[in-house]
This record gives C-alpha cells, sequence and structure tokens, in this order.
C-alpha cells in the first residue's frame, strides 16, 4: 500500500508546488491541504494531520507556527526548503531579469545557513526582513503584516527596487501596492529530495516500531515498606487510563514493563517527555526512577532498560531516561526536552575535556545538542537541566568554555527588576578541535 502525504501549503504555494507534483506522486500519494492565513492552518493542521502517514510543509514558516502552537510535530514530517543552490539561482535569476540592480536595493529573506553576499557582489549586501520570533505564535501570526510594513515603508523611502520573499501570501498584496518582486521558492528537485527523504523516515521509523520496548520502574530509595504496592497501583492506573498498552510485572522492589517501540513514542512524546514518568512523579512526588530500553528481542530492550534506569537513579530530579538499540543514552525526557548521547564520547570530546578540566561525556551532550536538535545557546540552567547537573556546575561549564573560545555570551537577560541577571551562551565546541585548544 503506498504512503499518504498532506502537504500543507499556503494557497499562492500550491501552483509552485505542483511543478514537482509528478515526480513526487511516483512515490506516494499526495493531498493538498492549502490555508489563507495562520488561524486557518492551526485548524487545518489540528482536523487533518492524523488521516497521513506523513507531512510535508510547504515551508520552515508554516512548520515553525505549528510547533510554537501545539509542541513537537511527533507525525513524521518534513518541509520544502530553500537550498543554497536554489538560493544563488534565484538571486542569478533576478540579476538576469533586473540588469543593473544593485544588491543592496532588494528587501529579502535572510537564508538560512551563511552566503558571502559582500565577498560576491563587493562589499553590497541586500536588506532583508525582520525575522519573526519562531518560537512565539504571535509574532509568527503578525510576520505577513510586519513584513508587508517593511517592504511599503522601504519602497516608500526610496530605498529598495524589489522585494524578494518566500511568503507567496503576499504576492497579492505587493502587487496592488505596486512594489516589484519575485517570490523565492525551492526547486522542484529540491522538492522531490525532500518528499523521498520523508518517504525513508517513514519506512524507516516502521521497521524500528516493531522493536520490542522495555522499561524498569522503581523507587529511588525503596526498602520494602509497602510503598511499591501504591506503585503498583498507578502503573496499573495509568495502563488503564491509557488503553492498557503495557504488560507490567513485578520483580522484587522494581517494576519491569513491556511494549513496543511505537507506543513507546507515544508514551514519551518522541523521546521527550515521558508522560508515565510525570504521573508518578505528580502522584508519588519526583523519588520514582524510570528507564526505558529498544531493542529486537526482550534481552537487549530488558538491559538497556536497566543501564537507563540506572541514570535516572544517578539523576537528581530521577526524571525517565532511555537507551535505544544503539546504545544511545537519550534523556531526561521531560517538559519536551532530551539530548541523545552516543554510548562512548567521541575522540574529540576526550581531547577538549581533558585539557579544559570538563567531563568527556557532558562535552558529548552539548555537541549532540548543537548537530541533532539545533540547540546551541544556554542558560546556566538550561545546560544544567540538559546535563542533569547543578546550575552552578553548569556555569563553570559555560565559563571554561569561553575562557577557551567555544562559548560567547550573546544576551544578558533580566528576570525582573530585582532579580539577578544571568548570561545567554552560544556555544560551539567545533572551536576546540584539537589543535585549536
Amino acid at each position: 500500500m503506498r504512503l499518504s502525504i498532506g502537504i500543507i501549503a499556503a494557497e499562492q504555494s500550491v501552483e509552485l508546488i505542483r511543478k514537482a507534483h509528478e515526480e513526487m506522486s511516483r512515490m506516494c500519494e499526495l493531498t493538498y491541504l492549502p490555508y489563507d492565513s495562520m488561524r486557518n492552518l492551526a485548524g487545518i493542521y489540528k482536523r487533518k494531520a492524523h488521516l497521513f502517514d506523513g507531512l510535508i510543509f510547504s515551508g520552515r514558516f508554516p512548520y515553525s507556527y505549528i510547533v510554537s502552537r501545539v509542541g513537537a510535530i511527533l507525525k513524521p514530517h518534513a518541509y520544502f526548503e530553500l537550498t543554497d543552490r536554489d538560493y544563488y539561482r534565484a538571486l542569478a535569476g533576478i540579476l538576469y531579469r533586473f540588469p543593473g540592480i544593485r544588491i543592496s536595493r532588494i528587501l529579502m529573506d535572510s537564508p538560512r545557513s551563511d552566503v558571502d553576499f559582500s565577498g560576491v557582489f563587493r562589499g553590497d549586501v541586500p536588506a532583508f526582513f525582520d525575522p519573526p520570533d519562531e518560537d512565539d505564535s504571535s509574532s509568527l501570526e503578525s510576520a505577513y503584516e510586519r513584513a508587508m510594513r517593511q517592504s511599503a515603508d522601504l519602497w516608500g523611502e526610496g530605498k529598495i527596487d524589489l522585494v524578494a520573499t518566500r511568503f507567496t501570501n503576499m504576492a497579492e498584496m505587493l502587487g496592488a501596492s505596486g512594489i516589484p518582486f519575485e517570490l523565492l521558492f525551492p526547486s522542484a528537485a529540491s522538492m522531490v529530495d525532500a518528499c523521498a527523504s520523508l518517504l525513508a523516515l517513514i519506512q524507516s521509523r516502521r521497521l524500528r516500531d516493531s522493536m520490542v520496548a522495555s522499561g524498569v520502574v522503581a523507587l529511588a530509595d525503596s526498602e520494602g515498606d509497602g510503598r511499591d504496592d501504591g506503585l503498583q497501583a498507578l502503573l496499573d492506573r495509568f495502563n488503564e487510563k491509557n488503553g492498557m498498552p503495557l504488560i507490567i510485572r513485578r520483580n522484587g522492589l522494581a517494576f519491569e514493563l513491556s511494549t513496543s517501540n511505537d507506543v513507546l513514542r507515544d508514551i514519551t512524546r518522541d523521546y521527550t517527555d515521558c508522560a508515565l514518568s510525570r504521573y508518578l512523579h505528580g502522584e508519588l512526588g519526583s523519588g520514582v526512577c524510570v528507564g526505558w530500553g529498544l531493542g529486537m528481542d526482550i534481552v537487549t530492550s530488558g538491559q538497556n532498560a536497566i543501564k537507563a534506569f540506572k541514570e535516572s537513579l544517578r539523576s537528581e530530579q530521577h526524571h525517565a531516561y532511555l537507551v535505544n538499540d544503539l546504545g544511545d543514552q537519550i534523556g531526561p525526557m521531560a517538559n519536551g526536552k532530551s539530548v541523545t548521547m552516543s554510548g562512548y564520547p567521541s575522540a574529540c570530546a576526550e581531547e577538549i575535556g581533558r585539557k579544559l578540566g570538563i567531563s568527556p561525556a557532558n562535552l558529548q551532550k552539548i555537541m549532540n545538542l548543537r548537530e541533532r536538535r539545533g540547540i546551541g545557546t544556554f542558560s546556566s540552567a538550561d545546560l544544567a537541566f540538559y546535563l542533569n547537573i547543578t546550575p552552578r556546575s553548569a556555569g563553570r561549564i559555560l565559563f571554561r568554555l569561553a575562557e577557551h573560545g567555544m562559548a560567547n555570551v550573546v544576551r544578558i537577560y533580566h528576570p525582573n527588576a530585582k532579580g539577578r541577571p544571568y548570561k545567554i551562551y552560544d556555544v560551539d565546541c567545533e572551536a576546540g578541535i584539537p589543535g585549536n585548544v
């Protein structure tokens, strides 16, 4: 049976996406879900997303808006991105169609990666749209209006000759205002590549979802004092409320759980927030440890669950952890946040850790956060959460990294008039590759 993919796109983007329709439709069944406003976008997602095996967003903007409204998107998904190849092709086309235009008189979207405008155009750089806050749904909702206002202001002041934007919904407004514009949009090849990557992800996930998931649950300070019976009652209640997805067995003072990876993904919101741990902590306090393991058989998954349980036991707040079939440790799974650490720190993490006096395991977690999750800015409280250490220890790590050029203060935040300000660091451990420390 062919996979079904829903394409969530602005109405004006649908025709542009159809350039790649024929080739994408050979690989899967496509359904277009056009929206004409951000409020309409949220409603379409809530009503339709569950009908498909995967989703493709017409760009990062609608994707970011849905994430800001509903949190992490658990269903396999992708978005059409303007690649560097597409970006340079679009610029070449603009310069060809508008001979003599100065790059500094073009108002355009900022590229996602670094583009050396100054080097190519001898010091000239475009004017860029003010980017919306991708974590703020209200900022995203007003993005069209703010971008149009910025375009009209700069055009009225005689500072620009052209607008180049991914916001296809702005086309009608720009045309009505008499402002020349070009729409930036991924090429057909880029869209086909994104679709193919999504289909591969879905197939891979289906194979992984068939794996066995095991769990270990116990009180951190269990002494056989009868509280274990209360824990069993809570496990049974959780299981019943969620449709009995778990097989629960008591083993001494601990409880062993069995299920599938598919169920575990639901219980943990794609390995970011363990609903079982949160429920047990709400009922009994934070002294309940939960470890999950994945494997192709019950023995391997059980062994991995024990490793994860030990990590939960060691952590200060006893958040849930997972060790997957590759031996990677994922956690803490709380508040929609987690970090994956490979079984062993890399040689780079070992070398930097030795020279700076920082745990290589903690350095590896920081590096993984940047590489796998795109998270590179931290306060000491943020880093403390991800590493399961105290804010004081996290502050020392950030200070040491900053001393050696691997972290820079990008913002000083004042929570309130009387509160003590704290620093936000941008961390890049690649600056500390051996030889550069």
